[in-house]
């Protein structure tokens, strides 16, 4: 690998650790599709997955207060983390492109209904049927994609949670069906090898949990909800390119 390729892929960490501290997800989904570029998907993904928790396990601590204020998120967490096991057991399987394609598909129905409806909220008596079904769906996509965000977001901004309660929310989920992915990749040999650069990752990663903090405490409730928006958008983007490509 070159200097330019490294360059390349720790800005790629660097920018998506940043957007993940402001919004609470961004990290994978900037960063996989640019290092499979260099390394392939596998690679990416594993090499990801220990900076992505510990992260995720920092954002998580930092807004612990907020936990009275979610919404279901044990039960979502539970099966999230069934679902992550599953998921992680396809790689290799199930075609990429097609899982990737599934996960396109649910990105544009989510973005076209929040755009249509902004102020649309999930309602109460269909929450208890719903959230267990959006965690597996979610942990299934972080097992086999290593990109769950654009299910976790969507889920929980449809429950119209304040700002530290749905950081709280996504960071938790992605950190325990992120420990499930890891936990599968050790036990399949795929972290051999590449734990000294995750080690490095992690302490790039989780530098930038208190700068992202401060970058959010600027943000108003509508610019933060719009920012939300945006990520889950250009994450299908991204993921539409990548299938084309």
């Amino acid at each position: 690998m070159t200097v330019t390729e490294i360059a390349v892929i720790v800005a790629a960490v660097l920018v998506g650790s940043l957007v993940k501290s402001v919004t609470g997800m961004g990290f994978p989904i900037i960063a996989v599709p640019i290092m499979s570029l260099y390394t392939g998907p596998a690679t990416a993904i594993a090499v990801i997955a220990i900076p992505n928790a510990a992260q995720n396990l920092g954002i998580a601590w930092s807004h612990r207060r907020a936990l009275p204020e979610t919404k279901g998120l044990a039960v979502f967490c539970g099966v999230g983390v069934l679902g992550a096991v599953a998921g992680a057991l396809t790689l290799g399987v199930v075609p990429e492109d097609l899982t990737s394609a599934v996960l396109v598909t649910a990105i544009a129905a989510w973005v076209f209904q929040a755009l249509r409806r902004p102020d649309l909220v999930v309602p109460e008596n269909r929450r208890s049927i719903v959230n267990p079904l959006a965690g597996a769906l979610a942990g299934i996509f972080q097992g086999a994609a290593g990109i769950s965000g654009p299910i976790v977001a969507a889920w929980h901004h449809g429950l119209r949670l304040s700002r530290n309660a749905f950081i709280l929310s996504i960071a938790t989920a992605f950190f325990l069906t992120g420990a499930a992915q890891i936990a599968v990749l050790g036990a399949r040999g795929e972290l051999a090898g590449r734990l000294g650069v995750s080690a490095v990752l992690t302490v790039i990663v989780l530098g930038t949990i208190p700068i992202g903090a401060r970058l959010r405490e600027r943000l108003s409730g509508p610019a933060f909800e719009r920012l939300v928006l945006a990520m889950v958008a250009a994450s299908g983007l991204g993921l539409l390119v990548d299938i084309l490509s």
